[in-house]
């Protein structure tokens, strides 16, 4: 029998492959919920790994809507602020 895994147990990548990218434009509250939960775990996890990097950077927007990737501009404007 294999262990069911829950969101907070997945890896980054994981995290970002079964994110619910769209969860803002949910008209079911319970979709919505969800998604800012998934969303504030994922920030957790970003934090854990000592923050957003290049990498992470990449990571997500290999798995994100284009729409909604985040610029090499935004992370070094990130960055910079820390």
């Amino acid at each position: 029998m294999t262990k069911r895994k829950y969101f907070d147990d997945l890896t980054l990548e994981e995290m970002f492959k079964s994110h619910d990218w769209t969860y803002m434009y949910a008209d079911d509250n319970r979709y919505y919920t969800s998604g800012r939960r998934q969303k504030e775990l994922i920030d957790n996890k970003i934090e854990q790994s000592g923050g957003w990097s290049q990498d992470i950077l990449k990571l997500h927007n290999a798995h994100c809507p284009k729409p909604m990737q985040i610029s090499e501009e935004w992370l070094e404007n990130h960055l910079l602020k820390q």
